[in-house]
Formats: structure tokens, sequence, C-alpha cells
């Protein structure tokens, strides 16, 4: 639909990277190319980075600058006032941006929702809101912050039942409309009294041309990808704890971990400590992933929660043989062993006992990689996903227009 104006808000961008930050970027894009007037709204947490830039021309828009600069040398109670603080200025750039667009889409559901809710139901805006982690509320960790108990879903618990109440009453809004990534998180969702029929299943898309299986490159048989953030959430160390069971009956293997975090340090002693430093590359952060991609024939992500995993979804484009632990996303992409295999979060044995299994067996890798390229392609494919976002933002608004 040409001419409709999309804000597209999320907590952190780039130079921030990770997962949600390459959908948003990549789904802003491509909103622009067909002609949808698509524009980033974000948190300012670097001071380094300008309050308004344009990105392959992508309009980005950063607030709250002073503020959350000073939110990361703080603690306790001082830091969740000045989030607090920022979310309300964050606000206020929606309400006076308000005549700038049709729709807000923002692209998590934890308390950084609160002002587009409260926005959008004062200007009569149209709102969608992704649910992009089926995270159990514990712990999130960012590179400006740590946050225990208010991630995720769990801050809206944290407010008791009358917050969570509120929420839902909110939810269920004409106008509001909720994604989630697989039917794992709508089942979240219903734990905590949110889920409604108004829940739509979008997954995550991938770029299939520029992911796909490199015919002509001899990969190395007994070489294992793994890309991720360096986080708790990724379960690094679990396959760290794998692999030093694994190297043992297969001393020529050899695993290579792509990504920086803030786990980096803690996880390459943590090789040394069990003796497996020899045979575990450490590759740093790279830009480059089909590159990577290039270099091996399995791909691990040993999560111990995720949404739906861009790193998965490129890897099966690619038509690598993947391992991964049965959480929101991971499942469904795999399947029952269908397109891959799948084991239990935390399970280092099930974990090495896994990938010993594809080491062992080059018909299986390429069986697996072969079932996962196609049904990527098949469900998807980005351009196809993006089409169910703009038939989304359109049925919308023209609903909202209908009763304005």
């Amino acid at each position: 639909m040409n001419n409709l104006r999309v804000y597209i808000a999320i907590e952190t961008f780039f130079p921030l990277v990770g997962g949600s930050e390459k959908q948003a970027f990549q789904q802003g894009k491509y909103l622009r190319g067909q002609g949808i007037e698509a524009t980033i709204l974000t948190m300012h947490f670097q001071a380094s980075c300008p309050g308004y830039e344009c990105l392959e021309g992508l309009p980005v828009w950063r607030v709250a600058g002073r503020v959350l600069t000073w939110h990361s040398r703080l603690s306790g109670v001082l830091r969740r006032f000045c989030y607090l603080f920022a979310l309300l200025v964050l606000g206020w750039r929606l309400w006076s941006h308000r005549h700038k667009y049709d729709i807000v889409h923002v692209f998590q559901l934890t308390l950084f929702t609160l002002p587009a809710l409260a926005v959008c139901r004062l200007a009569r805006k149209p709102l969608v809101i992704g649910m992009r982690c089926d995270a159990p509320g514990l712990e999130q960790e960012q590179p400006y912050r740590r946050v225990k108990s208010w991630a995720g879903l769990n801050g809206f618990a944290r407010l008791g039942q009358p917050g969570l109440r509120l929420l839902a009453r909110e939810l269920r809004r004409p106008h509001v409309q909720i994604i989630t990534l697989s039917t794992q998180m709508r089942e979240s969702l219903g734990r905590y009294g949110l889920a409604s029929g108004k829940i739509r299943l979008i997954p995550n898309g991938v770029d299939t041309t520029r992911f796909s299986p490199d015919l002509e490159q001899e990969k190395g048989g007994a070489t294992v990808l793994c890309i991720a953030k360096l986080r708790h959430q990724k379960g690094i160390d679990i396959l760290l704890l794998a692999w030093r069971s694994l190297v043992e009956q297969m001393p020529e293997a050899r695993l290579v971990i792509v990504g920086d975090g803030p786990l980096y340090t803690s996880l390459r002693e943590l090789a040394d400590d069990l003796g497996i430093a020899a045979s575990v590359e450490f590759a740093g952060l790279c830009t480059d992933v089909p590159a990577q991609l290039r270099r091996a024939r399995i791909a691990v992500l040993p999560s111990r929660w995720e949404g739906m995993p861009n790193v998965l979804l490129e890897a099966m484009s690619a038509g690598l043989a993947c391992v991964a632990t049965r959480v929101s996303g991971s499942e469904e992409l795999l399947g029952q062993d269908e397109r891959g295999l799948l084991v239990e979060p935390g399970d280092s044995a099930g974990l090495a006992a896994a990938l010993l299994r594809l080491l062992g067996d080059s018909e299986l890798v390429r069986c697996y990689g072969e079932a996962a390229r196609r049904h990527v392609v098949q469900h998807y494919a980005f351009s196809s996903v993006m089409r169910r976002h703009i038939e989304l933002y359109a049925e919308l608004a023209e609903s909202c227009w209908k009763h304005t």
C-alpha cells in the first residue's frame, strides 16, 4: 500500500547488533522499497551516535540521549528511574510525531511497549506489537545494562495482577495487533493471561538468495559452526562442555564460534580450563555471515531460549545440517528431527551425541541440509514474510480509517 507511513519502534538499534536489530533494519529497507515510508524510532544509548541519521535510505531517530548516557553509570533504583524517564521521553516523541505516521510497529512486548500503547490510544493510531523472544523472564543481557526479573513479560508480571489485567485490556483494543514468531510464544502469552484471537503468527524471514548453498566449495567435514552473540541466553558454555566430550571421541573435529558479546573473555577461559582451546576457534564479530557459513557443513545453536533465531534460518537456507535446542522457533524450524536434530536446553551430553551423529554420517548431513533449504525457501523467504506484514498494515490502516 503506497503512501502508508510506519514507525518501527525498537529499544536498541545499530550500532548495537542482534537478531531483532537486523530484522528491523531489513524490514524497514524493504518497506521503503515498496513505497511505504518506514522510519526507525529507537533509544539513544550511545553518545557517539547521532540523534538522527539515514542508513541506506532508512531514517533513524534516537531519543532520550542525555538521559540514557547517564543510565549506564547508575545502579539500582536510580537506573530504573532513569530508564522509566526515558520511556516518557519516547512517549512524548511518539506523540509529537503523531502526524508523521499511520501505524506504529513495536518490536518487543516489554515495558518498552507502554508508551506506544498510551500514545496510539490517544492518537487513535493502529499499533502492531511483536513478541520476539520467548524468554523465561529471569535474565536479559544487553550491552548497556543487565536486568533481572524485569525482562520480557516478567516485567509486566512484577506489576501484579492489576497490571496484567490492564495490559490485557489494552491489548484487546480494536486497533492493537500482536505478532508472535512461533506457536510457543502464543502459549507464553496464555500463561500470563494475555492470549486472544488477535494474535497473528508471522515468523522471521531470510534472504534465500544471499544465504544459499555453495555447491562448488568443498567444506570441512569435521568442522562445526556456531554463530551467536556470546551471552547467557545462547548457551555457549553448554556447547563447550559438549565439545570436551566430543573431541575425546573425534580429536580431529574443529569448532568455530563466530560472534562477540559480554561473555567472550569468560568463554575463552572456559575453553582453556576444559583443555579444548586447540580445537575451538573464537572468530569474533563478523559481518560477512554467508562467508562464515561456507566454512562448514554443520551448524549448532545451543540456546537456552529464543524467539525465532535468524542464524538458524540463515544456516538452514545455506543448506547446512543443524543441531539446535528444543526452544521457541528452533523447534518449529527443524520439526521433529525432520530437518535437523533437536536436543533439550542445557543437555551437554545430548548435544555432544547429536553432533557426533552428524560428524559420522555425511549422507545424513546432506539429507538434512537439503530438507532444511527446501523448508526455508517454501515458508520463510523474506519477501513472502514481508507481504504478510504489509497485508496486516493495510488491514489495520483501513479499519482505523473507517472508524475515524
